[in-house]
This record gives structure tokens, C-alpha cells and sequence, in this order.
């Protein structure tokens, strides 16, 4: 209509506007720009009734076991056995059992049959 071809190209006469930058303005834009975000492995938390009733060098094994058994199947049942379950004479330590197992032993019964 009004427009002629010469108009529409962008070519010939018509300059595009191009913002300068300062170098300080560049420095400052990269200080901004993020870095690259590396997968941080995230540390396991550990329900603090896991570990009542234990020393601190037993703390220490029980959190160390457990995440080490994390990476176990659910139906591997060495990923269940811990050696801070036990005392030093072999005796098994009375441990709480979960609201889970409760549950089922309520539902199921506690003996296998």
C-alpha cells in the first residue's frame, strides 16, 4: 500500500541500532551470569529415632551403613541388617519398630505362617 520495496528489505540506507558495551559493563555481566550448576550429591537425612540410644562412634556407622544399604534392593534383606544392631557381646539391641511394621503385624499377625 504506502510501503515501498525499498522500505521493507532493511538493506541500502537504514542502519540498525547496535547497543555498545563497556568492558566494565561486559565484566560486570559475566560476574552475573550463573555458574555452571553441578549436580550436588545430596546427604541422606537420617531420622534422629534411628540413632537414639547409640555412642557417637556408633552414630557415625549406623548413618555410614545406612546410606551404604540405601542402594540395596527393598527386597534384599541384607540391606536391613546393621552391625550397630547388635552389642558387643552379639546380643540383638531392643530397636522401635516402624509404624509400618506395626501396621502389618496388626493386619498379618507377627508370625510367618
Amino acid at each position: 500500500m504506502g510501503h515501498s520495496r525499498a522500505d521493507c528489505s532493511g538493506g541500502g540506507g537504514a542502519k540498525a541500532h547496535v547497543m555498545a558495551m563497556t568492558r566494565g559493563q561486559m565484566a560486570q555481566q559475566i560476574k552475573k551470569a550463573p555458574a555452571s550448576k553441578k549436580k550436588k550429591k545430596k546427604k541422606r537425612k537420617i531420622p534422629e529415632k534411628y540413632l537414639s540410644g547409640l555412642s557417637s562412634s556408633e552414630r557415625a556407622k549406623r548413618k555410614k551403613e545406612i546410606t551404604r544399604n540405601a542402594r540395596k534392593s527393598a527386597r534384599d534383606s541384607t540391606a536391613y541388617d546393621f552391625s550397630t544392631d547388635f552389642d558387643k557381646r552379639g546380643v540383638r539391641r531392643k530397636t522401635k519398630p516402624s509404624v509400618h511394621t506395626k501396621k502389618f503385624k496388626r493386619m498379618y499377625g507377627s508370625k510367618k505362617s
